[in-house]
Parts: C-alpha cells; sequence; structure tokens
C-alpha cells in the first residue's frame, strides 16, 4: 500500500513538472511572439519618422527657395515693358500660391512628425513594461509550483480577502499570479512586495507591508 501510495505521488510530482515546464515553454513562446510584434512595429514608426522626416527636409528647401525668388520678383525693373511686367506678376501669384501649399504641407508634415514621435515613445514604453512584467510573472509563476513539487498533497485555496487591505478584485489577481494561500503570502520577502507592487501599478492602492504579518496571524 505504501508503495503504490509512492508511486502516486511520484507520478503527480513528474505530471506537475512536466506541466511547469509546459506552461513555461507556452509563456516563453507567447512573450517571444508580441517582443517580435513590438519590435517590428517599431521598426515600421522609425522608418515612418525618417521618411517624414526627409519629406520635411524637402519641404522646408523648396520653401526656402521660394523665398528667394519671392523676394527677387516682388519688385519689377523700372525699365521693364509692360508685358513683361504682367508676366513677372503672374509668375509672382503662381509662386505665392505654390509657396503657401508647400507651407500647409510643411505644417502638416511638423504634426505628423509630433504624433509620430508620441506614439514611438509610447511604443517604447509598452515594450518595456512588457519585458518587465514578462520576466516577473514568470518567476511569480515558477515559486509556488516548486514549492507545490515539493509536497505530496496541494494546498487548498484560502480567501485572501481576509487579508488586510486585500480587495476581492486585488485577490483575483494574485490568484492568477498563483498566490492562493495564506502561507505564500506569510512567506512575502520585501522583494516580492516590490514585484507584485510593480505587476499590479495603479490598482494597488495601499503598499503590502502588512500582509505577510496578517497571513501569519491568519495561519495560526
Amino acid at each position: 500500500m505504501l508503495y503504490l501510495a509512492f508511486q502516486i505521488v511520484l507520478l503527480l510530482s513528474i505530471a506537475l513538472l512536466v506541466g511547469v515546464w509546459v506552461g513555461g515553454w507556452v509563456a516563453k513562446w507567447r512573450y517571444d511572439r508580441e517582443v517580435a510584434g513590438c519590435l517590428t512595429e517599431l521598426a515600421g514608426l522609425r522608418r515612418n519618422y525618417h521618411d517624414v522626416t526627409v519629406e520635411n527636409a524637402n519641404l522646408r528647401s523648396k520653401t526656402r527657395q521660394l523665398e528667394k525668388i519671392l523676394r527677387k520678383i516682388s519688385t519689377p525693373p523700372v525699365d521693364s515693358e509692360y508685358g513683361q511686367f504682367l508676366e513677372l506678376r503672374k509668375t509672382l501669384e503662381k509662386t505665392r500660391s505654390e509657396y503657401q501649399i508647400l507651407l500647409t504641407q510643411c505644417h502638416q508634415q511638423e504634426k505628423t512628425l509630433a504624433d509620430l514621435r508620441i506614439e514611438l515613445q509610447c511604443n517604447q514604453q509598452v515594450s518595456t513594461r512588457l519585458q518587465t512584467t514578462s520576466a516577473t510573472s514568470r518567476v511569480l509563476a515558477i515559486a509556488p509550483a516548486t514549492a507545490n513539487s515539493q509536497r505530496p498533497e496541494v494546498s487548498k485555496h484560502d480567501d485572501l480577502t481576509r487579508i488586510q487591505g486585500i480587495s476581492q478584485q486585488l485577490a483575483s489577481q494574485l490568484k492568477a499570479l498563483g498566490i492562493v494561500t495564506y502561507r505564500q503570502v506569510a512567506e512575502f520577502t520585501s522583494d516580492d512586495m516590490l514585484r507584485i507592487q510593480r505587476i499590479i501599478g495603479s490598482d494597488l492602492y495601499q503598499p503590502p507591508d502588512g500582509w505577510a504579518q496578517n497571513a501569519r496571524a491568519l495561519l495560526c
């Protein structure tokens, strides 16, 4: 009977380790795919930003050339004939019209450049936060799995809302990270607290300094 129980515990431990390995591999694959997509999008934004910058520089060069032409033909020569004066006047009006069009395009390009800068910064922040969040999530997910693999039985889920400072929504977020028992909360270190606070972000209204103490009190 003891041999059979030992075999069952051994098989369950092996299955748990295989599940943790497969879960970690799947999470790494999804993370790599998301990072690759984000990097591709960042590369596209950089190309667009470069193209718009070149186009904006060309527009500025054309604008400066038109301004020089306008200054040259704004005052017709005194000795010129009347027909030549009319031609110069037509050229002046046409040049002014082109100048206004190019000036409008230049303003639009500058606005597009500003929007692209903002979008590029946002994507870089999202990429950085994604890398930090994924790495932290893997650490927090492997820790409970390793602790459970060393025990013959799986601990039951405790009501985390009984811990002071943990709401129902926050308890759901902790369960999603694999934190489901008072003992896990009681064993939190200061580094664990910082990682959880960084992952949950703005949803964590109060620092979780007293969680471990309240959890140890509930275990007694």
